[in-house]
């Protein structure tokens, strides 16, 4: 027994010790960025999906400039518009734009007519692309960025990404600490 919760102390104290030194990693005020900074290494995974109009998109079309990376489904109506108003939002603070892109993550549900109600609606219509494939074409997607897909009792992960124009994945936000001036201070930083 006392060997057991010697184990559970000493497994603590080394969790407990990995989370204070990297406490304040992904800190503002470390990174001087909002967001958290995604894991060395993560990359923009290779990919050919087609947007809303059925036109071929790759991840290569994409390098050489940064890149809003959100994860969506068409038939939302909370956290989806959300996060895609404060993308909005940002692109209107920052008075240009960038490429975002929109990747399903109901892919048994989105189709190109509702993926183009869905950024009329959220008036995104030309300033965002909604990538639609089958499970099987976004799962490496989904896996390349840890999100979890939509399915029957479980929401999705709901994050956005900004991706630098080497592909490289670098600042990330929860729906729930997106902003639109948070985002647009990182893009500002991110050129």
């Amino acid at each position: 027994m006392l060997a057991l919760f010697t184990l559970c102390l000493c497994a603590a104290a080394a969790v407990g010790g990995v989370w204070f030194a990297r406490a304040g990693e992904d800190a503002p005020a470390a990174t001087g960025f909002q967001g958290a900074v995604r894991p060395h290494g993560a990359q923009l995974p290779d990919f050919t999906l087609t947007n809303q109009d059925g036109e071929p998109m790759t991840a290569a079309s994409l390098r050489g400039r940064p890149v809003v990376v959100t994860f969506v489904y068409s038939t939302c109506k909370d956290t989806c518009p959300a996060q895609v108003q404060s993308i909005r939002g940002a692109l209107d603070d920052l008075g240009r734009d960038v490429p975002v892109i929109g990747v399903s993550v109901d892919p048994g549900n989105d189709t190109p007519a509702r993926a183009r109600a869905f950024l009329l609606e959220q008036s995104m219509t030309g300033r965002m692309e909604f990538l639609l494939g089958t499970r099987a074409q976004l799962a490496p997607v989904w896996e390349a960025f840890g999100i979890a897909p939509q399915s029957k009792g479980r929401d999705h992960s709901a994050y956005t990404v900004l991706v630098d124009g080497d592909g490289r994945q670098r600042i990330g936000f929860p729906a729930s600490q997106l902003t639109s001036s948070a985002l647009a201070a990182d893009l500002v930083r991110l050129k």
